[in-house]
């Protein structure tokens, strides 16, 4: 688990993301200029979890129910719910 700092860049919060991650992910090119400008979507999901995304040049950016991410968790769910025992009535 990797942890940053949160820093205050001219009045704004700042968090910086590894390069590496961006790279691997396809986000940045490794044989980009350090000083890449990419659009990021940050979406606040509760308190203290947030979720940041590159947005596509080509289109809208994926609703995050949608995102691979979520459905997996939504099938892990579901795979809880199925495997409970059901309540017996009495």
């Amino acid at each position: 688990m990797v942890f940053r700092k949160l820093r205050n860049h001219d009045g704004t919060p700042l968090v910086a993301l590894d390069r590496d991650d961006l790279v691997l992910d396809g986000v940045i090119a490794a044989d980009e200029d350090d000083r890449e400008e990419k659009t990021m979507h940050v979406q606040r999901l509760g308190k203290e979890v947030y979720v940041v995304r590159p947005v596509p040049e080509d289109g809208p950016i994926t609703p995050l129910v949608e995102t691979e991410l979520v459905q997996g968790l939504v099938g892990q769910e579901i795979q809880k719910i199925k495997t409970e025992k059901p309540i017996q009535k009495t």
